[in-house]
């Protein structure tokens, strides 16, 4: 079995409004000396593909060669459109997708490399994606078979939510069991940004 998720891209979530953080995006928000989209970036250098979706800030350091970046279509519409945005940046040969929220600081390529071991042990066409410690499933940290998202993207309509995306495709729950901090944990509120900054100095 592939050690390293083969074929895969990546999309990233960054449109969000953040009010929690007065506006200030989530993305750019430092843990550990790097922005979370850095960090974010820096787990994923093995993808062929990586594309941002959402408006960043007019001071927000240039993306890596080779990443691109999209707006949704409208834009604001929601994380499900925003998807749909990033699909169409995604070559036809990747038949794994990452989607991914743009505040998982702790998001690694040992956590990628986690969800694609389960997703690959499962029946074809299934998904794997991360569930926190109450039990609930963390919809954009996941890795998805490619056809059937692009397929529930054709239909989505502005400000669906994201779980629509993956109606019909069977879901491999995955936990995290490592000392490191967990993937899934986002950074939703400025208390969660202090443990973030805790943990990344620890």
């Amino acid at each position: 079995m592939a050690e390293h998720p083969s074929g895969y891209a990546a999309i990233f979530l960054v449109g969000g409004k953040a009010r929690r953080f007065a506006g200030c995006a989530k993305s750019e928000l430092v843990v550990g000396g790097a922005t979370i989209l850095e960090r974010m970036l820096a787990a994923t250098e093995s993808a062929v593909a990586r594309v941002v979706v959402g408006a960043r800030p007019a001071e927000a350091a240039p993306l890596p060669e080779g990443v691109l970046q999209v707006l949704e279509d409208p834009p604001g519409s929601g994380p499900a459109r925003s998807v749909t945005a990033g699909l169409l940046q995604v070559p036809d040969g990747c038949d794994q997708v990452a989607v991914l929220g743009g505040d998982l600081p702790f998001l690694s390529g040992e956590a990628l490399r986690l969800l694609h071991r389960r997703m690959s042990a499962a029946a074809p066409g299934t998904g794997a994606v991360y569930c926190d410690d109450a039990g609930r499933r963390q919809w954009l940290c996941g890795l998805w078979p490619a056809k059937p998202l692009r397929q529930n993207a054709e239909s989505i309509e502005p400000g669906a939510p994201a779980r629509h995306l993956f109606t019909g495709i069977e879901v491999e729950t995955v936990n995290w069991d490592r000392p490191s901090p967990p993937p899934w944990f986002d950074c939703d509120t400025p208390q969660d940004l202090e443990q973030a900054r805790h943990w990344a100095a620890d």
